[in-house]
């Protein structure tokens, strides 16, 4: 047990990073080695720029970007158009409930004045056969015929004639 407590791990060398030298010091109280640099004598790895001009794709990849992009721009319209044929699916059954329930309020409210227009028509013509209502039933000899007014007559003069002789009537149709 006490073996395991002292044992300080430390990492394997890979084979990418060479190990750096360690040196231990006496007058630090660390327990953390210290690397040393390398020395300047060393010559330093050359590094190679990377090309500049990106490399060109192959054709048959280029197509099909090309492809996916496009297919891509087609998909997310037809998304939309249905989107919005479905939100017009819902939106117009409603609006024709709520029209359809206003209808039938209006032919209910039209047989309700009806049924009162007519009741009231019963009603007077019951007051109007009273014999104390003072209204007498019409007699032709106490008719009143109005004549007509005069009416002014005026007169159109005709049209100014075409100059050219041509019809007024186009060749072509000027709308539907």
């Amino acid at each position: 047990m006490t073996a395991a407590r002292d044992y300080i791990p430390t990492p394997s060398p890979t084979r990418y990073r060479p190990r750096q030298k360690t040196i231990a010091t006496r007058h630090l109280r660390s327990v953390a080695p210290k690397t040393l640099a390398p020395k300047p004598s060393q010559p330093r790895a050359k590094v190679t720029p990377l090309p500049t001009q990106p490399k060109r794709l192959p054709l048959a990849l280029e197509f099909l970007l090309l492809l996916q992009k496009s297919s891509t721009t087609i998909t997310c319209g037809l998304v939309a158009i249905t989107l919005g044929v479905y939100g017009w699916t819902v939106y117009a059954p409603t609006q024709w409930s709520q029209e359809f329930s206003k209808l039938k309020t209006l032919q209910r409210n039209e047989r309700q004045l009806a049924a009162t227009n007519e009741s009231l028509k019963h009603k007077m013509a019951q007051q109007a056969e009273q014999p104390g209502s003072g209204l007498t039933s019409p007699k032709p000899h106490k008719s009143i015929f109005l004549t007509p007014a005069e009416v002014s007559i005026m007169e159109v003069k005709d049209p100014l004639p075409n100059p050219e002789g041509k019809s007024i009537v186009l060749d072509t149709p000027i709308a539907y």
